[in-house]
């Protein structure tokens, strides 16, 4: 009886030894994550599919372990997936080689709304995305608008000099239309009070096509699962990251009005 319950044990372990040694054997293959597909928004620069050669285009899937050669280092795309949203893909800047799907972009949540006009002012530096929905949320509160105290813009166009004044709507700093129609390349913004300018800044607007970003955006928005607010906020990210400066508020009203 001793016999075999020692013949039984050593045959378990045998049947273990191999089991594990099996287990080390396998591909690393038949653990890895699956692909997984994502839908291109935007390119910058050039990013080659190295099995055709052919250059990445918008609207374009591609998956997650694709080969994939980029032009410069600044090349880089926005792709978005279903269940993730909107991530980018840029390469490697160790070797130079694809780095596939990175964390997505996330634009900075500010804790507090701005409240003195320096805070208003350091918004409005470096480039600021323009679509005509432009907005900046305000503490109206403790920041009042009014006769004697109020932003202007003022660049020069076919040799004239432009002062046009933000709106206060509905808790909110609206850029005057007068930048689409216009187009200036450089804008000084200034916060006047009843002694003249006291402060002021100046940045460069970038105007984007309607039709080119109702394109990307219909791609965030038709690809994503889930509710308005994350593609929403996938979108706002896209803009701030690719374009210029934004905020939430501007770019829904923008989504509001051209994306069904």
């Amino acid at each position: 009886m001793g016999f075999i319950n020692c013949i039984t044990m050593k045959t378990i372990t045998k049947i273990t030894c191999f089991a594990a040694i099996a287990a080390m054997a396998m591909p690393i293959s038949a653990n890895a994550q699956k692909p997984e597909n994502y839908k291109v928004v935007k390119v910058q620069g050039e990013i080659h599919r190295v099995k055709t050669g052919n250059i990445l285009a918008i609207g374009e899937d591609v998956v997650s372990n694709e080969n994939l050669s980029f032009k410069n280092n600044y090349s880089r795309a926005v792709v978005v997936n279903k269940e993730k949203g909107c991530m980018t893909l840029s390469a490697n800047s160790e070797n130079g080689g694809p780095q596939f799907l990175p964390s997505p972009n996330t634009m900075s949540v500010r804790a507090a709304l701005p409240s003195q006009p320096s805070e208003v002012l350091d918004f409005f530096v470096g480039n600021v995305a323009i679509t005509g929905y432009d907005s900046l949320k305000i503490d109206d509160d403790k920041l009042l608008i009014g006769d004697d105290s109020f932003f202007t813009v003022n660049y020069e166009t076919n040799g004239q000099t432009i002062n046009d004044k933000l709106i206060l709507s509905n808790g909110k700093l609206v850029l005057p239309e007068s930048l689409l129609q216009n187009k200036p390349e450089k804008v000084e913004i200034c916060y006047n009070d009843e002694f003249g300018v006291s402060n002021k800044s100046d940045f460069s607007p970038i105007y984007i096509d309607n039709n080119v970003l109702k394109g990307e955006i219909d791609l965030i928005f038709n690809t994503m699962k889930g509710k308005k607010d994350a593609k929403i906020s996938a979108s706002v990210n896209f803009v701030n990251d690719f374009y210029g400066k934004t905020t939430p508020e501007a770019v829904e009203s923008w989504i509001n009005n051209n994306i069904k």
